[in-house]
């Protein structure tokens, strides 16, 4: 009875968002909250409009939510990256299927044996990107704190991978002026997404497959998870996109930007 009414609360939620032509609830699989905050409904509610430049929505500038529509391009990323029981299954899938992604890396979790994942990651040609160093809502941190969370998770990216990334998708994407400027003034771009797999919320891969498939569209940034439901509905997710004539491209080339700082003399 609790599993019909969690999905039947799922489903309401997803109708509700239908006004943004995707579902886009902003909790990750470590989310307690069950909807957007009005910084992300607002800013979500005129995506659709825009094109891939960076949109510039009130006082958010350089926050991208996806990519351009006029081919069937889309893409993949992970959160919550590197785990130690999912991150190598997705990587062994995605290798399995010749696609490549992006995994947004918190960078608390970057240390033991996760270290191998993340060159894993970065060797097989997917973009190792930052997620924040502990995954707090960015929007409770002060301006110093948010600082460190960026400096410290790309510094540890760095030292891994050789690569500073100028890219950062915020913990459930919870977004303010203040968390948008002090992203920019590291020359960094706020990534978030359109295609909420949800599989934060649902255990069975079956509802995620089919909540892709039937909500996908092109320059579509799909959001997945490092964990067992992702595992479970990644292969088939891949297929049926596939066939529908979506191609998947990395994350730079559906945005047309750069995803790691490449001079030793660039701003961080």
């Amino acid at each position: 009875m609790v599993v019909m009414y969690k999905l039947f609360f799922i489903l309401l939620l997803l109708n509700q968002l239908s006004l943004f032509a995707h579902s886009n609830s902003r909790d990750s699989i470590r989310g307690n909250s069950w909807f957007m905050d009005v910084n992300q409904t607002l800013f979500l509610g005129q995506w659709g409009t825009n094109t891939v430049k960076p949109l510039p929505v009130g006082t958010y500038k350089n926050v991208i939510t996806h990519g351009d529509g006029t081919l069937k391009n889309i893409t993949l990323t992970f959160d919550d990256a590197p785990d130690e029981l999912n991150t190598h299954k997705l990587l062994d899938i995605l290798k399995e299927n010749d696609v490549k992604a992006s995994f947004f890396m918190i960078g608390e979790n970057m240390r033991g044996s996760n270290i191998a994942l993340v060159k894993r990651a970065y060797d097989e040609g997917h973009l190792v990107l930052s997620h924040s160093f502990s995954h707090p809502r960015m929007t409770d941190l002060n301006a110093t704190g948010m600082s460190a969370q960026l400096d410290r998770t790309s510094q540890r990216i760095e030292e891994i991978t050789g690569k500073y990334p100028l890219l950062f998708r915020p913990p459930y994407g919870a977004i303010n002026p203040l968390v948008v400027d002090v992203t920019n003034e590291h020359n960094m771009t706020t990534i978030l997404w359109s295609m909420d797999s949800l599989d934060w919320a649902i255990d069975d891969p079956k509802p995620i497959v089919q909540i892709v498939g039937s909500k996908i569209q092109s320059g579509d940034i799909i959001m997945m998870h490092c964990n067992s439901s992702s595992v479970g509905a990644l292969t088939q997710i891949i297929k049926n996109l596939k066939e529908q004539g979506y191609t998947f491209v990395s994350l730079e080339d559906l945005l047309k930007i750069k995803a790691y700082r490449q001079q030793l003399n660039e701003k961080k």
